[in-house]
């Protein structure tokens, strides 16, 4: 595990002196930060076939309109690390959040005007909170991590499977008590609000700005930036296809090609996603034990061996055991990418951790579409072959002969 000289710890000099938290304490705000995060916006996904028919949209038109908080968060671009590094992580955090609730909220009131307009508007602005936010836990996490000298990001990104789980949960009791849309996100984004803020009270303060000099590394421009980032890029990219596949597509594979029943092909899902959940708790353990090089090895070659495992499977349970495979492999993939990336010398603070995650975002708007159209020309198996390609690639990068701490 990489490891760096701990942040410094003492809070810069004010009128009115705070106590610094502890490691600890920074530690847990974090997973509460990412709890946070995932909880806020799952509790209005929980209810989209509310959504839908309220609007009364076509399932085409329906998915061009939630395609608003994805877009949202590609349409930021560059701005993330920007204002991380204006407002630092802990404020960037909190406001994020505050205009996430906002986004959220006046998305909930376009459901209750009948205006599908103004939900597009409210998901865009959430999507752009949430890239700024999304770069503020991350980088936060990864100062955590730093300090403590072993690999923690792992089980932060299982904090917001936790969150996304109670958000959706809430969302779905909402539901079933009838409270309205606006109400409950109103009330749901306030509670968030406080819960981001209260955690971000206790992150790692920002570290001081080290001075130029000789030894500082060269920053990489232009095509230099792009072949360090690129490989990192796509072992990120390698981890939500399966996220992708699992999310929409893992159904439609089970009735369709295995013959299972409709109301039961969701358990593929679930399936994938817990053994995700349980690879990013023991995550950290494999890479402190293992090295971070040989866990992504060893990842993508799971994600690889369990997507084809599952899309030519013979039957049900050996497509399960496959879909598990793929959700086990790819638990580690976006964590590591954040990690080296933020490590790549000579970048701007939070510049590696925004470029991750705004491909992130940009590629997720076009991966299911994608996927669609060749399931139409060929069939799902073979869509799902063809994305298998992104791990492959990544696989073979990581392969190479080692040349940076950064890139290898």
């Amino acid at each position: 595990m990489h490891a760096s000289t701990p942040p410094s710890t003492t809070p810069a000099p004010t009128g009115r002196r705070r106590r610094a938290p502890s490691l600890r304490g920074s530690r847990l705000a974090t997973m509460a930060a990412f709890a946070t995060n995932g909880a806020l916006p799952a509790s209005l996904l929980a209810r989209y076939a509310e959504v839908k028919d309220a609007l009364g949209l076509s399932p085409a038109i329906f998915g061009l309109v939630v395609v608003g908080f994805g877009l949202g968060g590609a349409l930021a671009l560059h701005m993330p690390g920007v204002i991380n590094r204006w407002l630092g992580v802990a404020r960037t955090a909190s406001v994020g959040t505050l205009w996430m609730g906002g986004g959220l909220t006046l998305a909930a009131a376009g459901v209750a005007l009948g205006n599908p307009w103004v939900v597009v508007a409210g998901l865009l602005i959430t999507g752009f909170g949430d890239a700024a936010v999304d770069v503020a836990q991350n980088s936060q996490g990864l100062r955590v991590q730093a300090a403590y000298r072993r690999s923690l990001l792992n089980s932060m990104h299982a904090g917001w499977s936790i969150g996304a789980a109670l958000g959706g949960g809430v969302g779905v009791l909402a539901a079933v008590l009838g409270v309205p849309l606006v109400t409950h996100m109103a009330v749901w984004a306030l509670i968030c609000v406080l819960a981001m803020t209260l955690s971000a009270r206790a992150f790692m303060p920002e570290p001081e700005a080290e001075p130029q000099d000789a030894e500082t590394p060269a920053r990489p421009s232009g095509w230099s930036a792009i072949k360090i980032l690129l490989p990192l890029t796509l072992i990120a990219l390698a981890g939500i296809s399966v996220e992708d596949v699992g999310n929409n597509w893992s159904a439609v594979l089970l009735s369709t090609e295995r013959g299972m029943d409709a109301a039961s092909a969701g358990v593929g899902l679930t399936v994938l996603l817990s053994a995700q959940f349980i690879g990013r708790m023991i995550g950290d353990r494999v890479i402190d034990r293992l090295g971070e090089r040989s866990s992504l090895i060893l990842s993508l070659s799971a994600v690889i061996i369990g997507l084809l495992g599952a899309a030519w499977a013979p039957g049900v349970p050996l497509t399960l055991m496959g879909l598990a495979l793929a959700g086990l492999g790819c638990a580690i993939t976006v964590p590591v990418a954040f990690a080296r990336a933020d490590r790549v010398p000579g970048l701007p603070a939070h510049s590696g951790v925004t470029w991750i995650s705004w491909a992130m975002r940009a590629v997720m708007l076009s991966l299911s579409p994608a996927i669609g159209v060749m399931t139409q020309g060929s069939s799902l198996p073979v869509a799902i072959s063809v994305i298998v390609g992104i791990a492959v690639v990544a696989l073979a990068l990581q392969l190479r002969p080692r040349r940076s701490p950064a890139t290898s």
